[in-house]
């Protein structure tokens, strides 16, 4: 149950960030074979995986996130060319999690302005310019919807949650004004020094939030600039109890 507690707590952080991600369509020759996007989330989240002696079980209580020693990374990439991988990150504003009576509540905000893109592969020297894109109108609106957020549903422990600490994590995510369902699995547990943390990498469909810049399911004749409508997100979350 404890472990069931954790994992409600710590992943409403984790999906508000969840809400990143981007491709600028740029007309592009051909490139060099770059990683692919889940290969890209899974090295930027491994920078602040530290790994933990012990994992215990969370305990009742109140968490906060602490937004510096957490972070979420998007990878998006146009499927008709080979490698073509662009990525960056989003900074979590706040986030608070509470765990009483084997239930768990929680709201966590995730500021888009500070969206950024840290590797444009097939483009070096662009991610300034894909940074003003993503941020604008057409794509997340940063202006008009300065925030998104994420709250917590429900947390369904797997057969093997009480040694794996994997847990199956649903929330509301709201964002550019949309909200919609995203349920992800995830490892949550309190390391050796005391800290609640929460890892997690999965895709989600951003059209379903009303993104559909470059999207080959809306749009017809983009040819090679069609955007994948999936974005691969993942997560290195770290929370204490206050």
């Amino acid at each position: 149950k404890k472990d069931m507690k954790l994992a409600i707590g710590l992943f409403g952080v984790l999906v508000v960030g969840l809400a990143i991600y981007f491709l600028v369509p740029t007309d592009s020759p051909e490139t060099p074979a770059q990683p692919e996007v889940s290969e890209v989330a899974t090295e930027q989240t491994e920078v602040l995986q530290q790994a933990a002696a012990e994992k215990m079980a969370v305990t009742e209580g109140t968490y906060k996130v602490i937004p510096a020693q957490s972070i979420v990374n998007w990878a998006g990439k146009k499927p008709l060319i080979s490698g073509y991988v662009n990525s960056g990150s989003i900074g979590i504003n706040n986030g608070d999690i509470s765990v009483a009576s084997g239930a768990a509540t929680g709201a966590f905000v995730i500021d888009m302005n500070t969206l950024s893109v840290t590797a444009t592969p097939a483009k070096p020297g662009q991610e300034s310019a894909l940074e003003g894109h993503l941020q604008g109108e057409r794509w997340f609106d940063v202006e008009q919807f300065p925030t998104a957020e994420f709250e917590i549903v429900t947390v369904s422990p797997r057969p093997d949650s009480e040694t794996t600490y994997v847990y199956d994590v649903t929330g509301t995510l709201t964002m550019k004004g949309v909200s919609g369902e995203l349920t992800f699995p995830a490892s949550i547990y309190i390391d050796d020094l005391g800290m609640l943390r929460a890892q997690a990498e999965f895709e989600f469909d951003r059209t379903k939030w009303g993104i559909t810049a470059g999207s080959g399911s809306f749009f017809d004749n983009l040819a090679d600039n069609v955007i994948d409508d999936m974005v691969a997100l993942s997560f290195s979350l770290m929370a204490e109890q206050i």
